[in-house]
């Protein structure tokens, strides 16, 4: 046992001598530690330096990779859309094939207006030389540039105001009319009311009043069967209230109808998409029916009709003649769409749900809202009591347009209220200016004996056949000029001229069918504006017009019929 523990003190004696060796040997050898010390320093900064390499490299790798990885995920989405859309490729590579044709097409068409521009002229030429036995001098320019004119305007060749522009400056200068008369149109009073409508459009923009109506209309109907097609067709009607402008009505809503087709997965091209753009087109050319003020073509109707037959057409006189017409039309044109594009589409869901939180994000209706909706009741209920105050509706539109920036009142900014389009005020001054350019130039007494025969006058003996015709042949002459001014210069002042020759024809009845059927272009794109601005966004061709635009030409002549038969008739208008 003593052995087991006798060599711990032994081995504890000698470590202190070791220790005590150690130091002395340290310093026998200073060079030598000094010179090991410096090398594991270097060494150690060595590696040092090798880490940070390393690491650099490291974080390099890492960011090509992810690069990598980026770059294989494009690629992936790449072949997926190519092969999901093969036709992309196919539109690409017939793209570029088609680009050295550019030069071709630019010159086609350019010759093209060549051709337009020469048939303006020949139109011009037969009139002119071909009825200098039968008319004096002033009637046969005057007709010679108007028929030169409306050339234009069918083909366009040139913009509508352009070609406006031209009658100003041509008229006076063949000595045919006085500068004073082909200015006057420019002083009527329906100027400033399309003016005042654009003003009070403008100031209704600037809220969210606009919206607001259209998205309860589409929470009320949105998840009914044909819902959404009538919410559509519905929101324009309310706004020919306090929007005069068809074009302005048109912008409005085509920006919601694209959220609905969002909401519902619609895409371009599909059926229901082409259902719901008609929609519009329609829904906006009928809602200037029955208000005055919501269409040019039937300002311009009752300007001519103050001028020619030397009365006064109220708006309460337009909106008892046309109120009955324009309620029937609503639901028609609902029903002539969804028969037209028939889709089994389910129920939309969602839609509702939609329109409630556009709603809320709009919040509660602000007081500069209401301040808004009392100007536009205020201005509707002085256009109503014009027979009562004498006030043209002009003057109410006006006192709408200032009372929307009035201090205290203010709902809109007034340097934007004032930023109204000039192209429809010089188209809308020049379609005035010829029609009076024509009836005292005696244009329109030519025409009129010239279309005396047995047949008219008996088709105008009867004044609900008289009634009947009238629409037929404006639908005809409508479907040859476009533009709805030029169909109503057309067609109001020769049917009034035909008129006077016969005893038994109203005139002002016959006047107001006229102008009111210039209104219904429904079979062509360019017969109307919301036409033109709704085939512009891809979204309907010429084609979808066809078969709704047919029936419904049909469905309005009919009604106009109607109406002679019985609403104008109980009116005491024949």
């Amino acid at each position: 046992m003593s052995t087991m523990t006798n060599p711990q003190p032994d081995e504890e004696a000698v470590r202190p001598e070791s220790a005590a060796a150690s130091p002395e040997s340290v310093a026998t050898k200073p060079e030598f530690a000094a010179t090991n010390l410096e090398s594991t320093a270097a060494s150690l900064e060595k590696t040092a330096d090798s880490l940070e390499k390393t690491e650099t490299s490291l974080e390099t790798t890492a960011t090509s990779l992810e690069t990598t990885a980026t770059s294989l995920e494009t690629t992936e989405t790449s072949l997926e859309t190519t092969a999901t859309k093969p036709e992309s490729a196919a539109i690409r590579t017939k793209s570029a094939a088609d680009r050295p044709e550019s030069a071709t097409a630019k010159r086609r068409k350019a010759l093209r207006k060549l051709l337009w521009f020469a048939l303006s002229v020949l139109a011009f030429v037969l009139v002119y030389f071909g009825l200098e036995a039968y008319m004096d001098y002033g009637a046969r320019v005057t007709l010679a540039i108007t028929l030169a004119v409306i050339v234009l305007w069918v083909l366009e060749p040139i913009p509508f105001s352009m070609t406006a522009v031209l009658v100003l400056f041509l008229l006076p200068i063949s000595g045919a009319v006085s500068t004073d008369l082909i200015l006057s149109g420019f002083a009527s009073p329906a100027i400033f009311l399309i003016v005042a409508g654009m003003m009070i459009a403008s100031g209704v923009e600037q809220t969210p009043l606009g919206k607001r109506l259209a998205y309860q209309l589409l929470y009320w109907f949105g998840e009914k069967k044909g819902g959404v097609l009538a919410g559509i067709i519905l929101v324009p009607q309310v706004m020919a209230f306090f929007i005069p402008a068809a074009a302005v009505r048109t912008a409005m809503l085509l920006p919601i109808v694209f959220s609905i087709t969002s909401i519902l997965g619609v895409k371009a091209g599909d059926v229901r998409g082409k259902k719901l753009m008609m929609g519009v087109v329609i829904g906006c050319g009928i809602s200037g029916t029955a208000v005055l003020p919501a269409a040019l073509g039937n300002v311009i109707t009752v300007d001519l009709i103050n001028t020619y037959l030397q009365t006064h057409v109220t708006y309460t006189d337009w909106l008892v003649l046309a109120l009955p017409m324009w309620l029937i039309m609503i639901p028609a044109s609902w029903w002539v769409l969804y028969r037209s594009f028939p889709v089994k589409e389910p129920m939309p869901s969602g839609l509702k749900e939609k329109m409630k939180e556009l709603i809320a994000e709009l919040g509660p209706v602000s007081s500069r809202e209401k301040r808004l909706m009392g100007i536009l009741a205020g201005v509707c209920v002085l256009w109503a009591l014009e027979g009562v105050h004498g006030w043209p509706p002009v003057i109410p539109a006006l006192i709408g347009a200032v009372l929307m920036a009035w201090p205290g009142i203010k709902v809109a900014d007034w340097e934007k209220i004032l930023d109204v389009k000039f192209a429809p005020l010089v188209m809308l001054g020049v379609t005035l200016s010829l029609g009076r350019a024509l009836y005292e130039t005696g244009v329109t007494g030519y025409l009129s004996k010239w279309m005396e025969s047995d047949l008219t006058l008996y088709l105008f003996s009867n004044p609900a056949l008289a009634v009947l015709t009238v629409a037929v042949l404006t639908q005809l002459i409508h479907k040859v000029t476009s533009n709805v001014s030029t169909a109503v210069i057309a067609t109001v002042p020769v049917v009034m001229a035909l008129a006077a020759h016969s005893p038994d024809s109203p005139a002002l009845l016959l006047a107001f069918v006229a102008g009111l059927t210039s209104l219904y272009g429904f079979i062509l794109v360019v017969e109307t504006i919301p036409g033109v601005m709704v085939h512009g966004t891809g979204w309907v061709t010429q084609q979808d017009f066809f078969v709704p635009g047919f029936w419904l030409t049909l469905v309005t002549t009919g009604l106009t019929f109607l109406m002679a038969l019985t609403w104008w008739k109980w009116l005491g208008y024949y």
